[in-house]
């Protein structure tokens, strides 16, 4: 809620106008933002929601929990940054906040690394009776804006950029156990 200054009358965030008297209400700084080179990896597990038709919802959210806290071990491994989780799927970005020249190569080999955890946990979770995983990963490379204030804090709609958007494209077309890299991450490594 904000404050207006000449009523003192309490207002919605975002509100451009008191809603009492009518008076200009101060806006808040705009955000900071950055053109960044950086490589996106979007990552799927396939096939979840028929998973969640089937099974008991207690054990997918387990699997699926389990996974996605290996999964993210290894993004972090190689210095990628977690922007968010959507459903079954996980939206990494390598080089922010901090760029290294290989970031392209790291985002690669976390792939590579997560379906190597995958195939290891699908060997625990068969071996305990429950229902295993599959996985597909699209990686790009190329420019995208990056909300800086959204790093160190909730990190949803921090990125924007047609890496980004490519990554999530590439994914789709990926069979399960597939990685696919697009132009810019080829050209990189």
């Amino acid at each position: 809620m904000a404050a207006c200054p000449s009523c003192g009358a309490e207002n919605p965030e975002g509100a451009r106008f008191c809603n009492a008297c009518g008076a200009a209400l101060a806006q808040a700084e705009p955000r900071r933002k950055e053109r960044k080179y950086a490589t996106a990896l979007f990552a799927d597990l396939v096939g979840s929601t028929a998973l969640a038709e089937r099974e008991d919802p207690e054990v997918v959210q387990a699997v699926v929990g389990r996974a996605f806290d290996r999964l993210s071990e290894e993004i972090a491994r190689y210095e990628g940054l977690l922007e968010k989780f959507m459903g079954d799927a996980v939206l990494a970005v390598f080089g922010v906040p901090r760029a290294h020249e290989d970031d392209a190569e790291r985002a690669v080999r976390a792939a590579l690394e997560m379906h190597a955890v995958l195939s290891e946990l699908n060997r625990g979770f068969a071996a305990e009776g429950k229902p295993t995983l599959e996985m597909r990963i699209g990686v790009e490379a190329g420019e995208v804006l990056v909300d800086v204030e959204r790093v160190s804090g909730p990190r949803d709609r921090m990125l924007t950029g047609d890496a980004v958007n490519t990554a999530a494209r590439l994914q789709s077309a990926a069979e399960p156990g597939q990685i696919v890299v697009g132009p810019g991450v080829y050209a990189s490594t």
